[in-house]
């Protein structure tokens, strides 16, 4: 259901950004694949209420649908809402790999910034984590997915918001 979800929402922003552009700025290249390895932490203690974090760092790579590639460090926080639907309690070490595909936009640059994000993340010694991450902005559509390894104890599932900013 959620690809169907997903197909749809990708057509109708195709559609209505293809009636709001001329083919010029479709030909210079608005889609970008992208992937992110990082490595980072998890942690905190959240049943509704209360607080659980990720912070991570890695290397954003991109390429056009025309050959033109991009590269640059970044900085990947996902943080729960203080009051919200997460629940979690745990510490984890992790790293992780993530696909993005962003569509209507002539740079790379724009998959910076803040997404909403659904985050799986179980560890007892070792685990898993993963999360799909959606950013919506006119005309912007950027959708992401990751998975990662951990080390560590705890559990944690929940509705959070995720920012990818550049360093230097």
């Amino acid at each position: 259901m959620k690809k169907l979800l997903l197909l749809g929402v990708l057509l109708f922003a195709g559609v209505t950004a293809k009636a709001q552009t001329d083919q010029i700025e479709i030909e210079r290249g608005r889609v970008w694949a992208c992937g992110m390895k990082f490595k980072g932490v998890s942690k905190g203690l959240q049943f509704i209420v209360g607080k659980f974090g990720t912070r991570a760092y890695g290397t954003l790579s991109c390429a056009s649908i025309h050959g033109e590639t991009y590269k640059r460090k970044v900085r990947i926080d996902i943080s729960s809402y203080k009051v919200g639907p997460t629940i979690g309690a745990g510490y984890f070490k992790m790293a992780g790999v993530s696909s993005e595909i962003s569509l209507f936009n002539e740079h790379p640059e724009s998959i910076l910034g803040k997404y909403s994000v659904t985050n799986y993340q179980v560890a007892v010694g070792g685990g898993a984590g993963y999360f799909t991450a959606t950013k919506l902005g006119l005309p912007q559509l950027a959708y992401n997915v990751s998975v990662q390894l951990l080390g560590g104890l705890g559990l944690k599932v929940g509705i959070e918001k995720l920012r990818i900013t550049a360093i230097d």
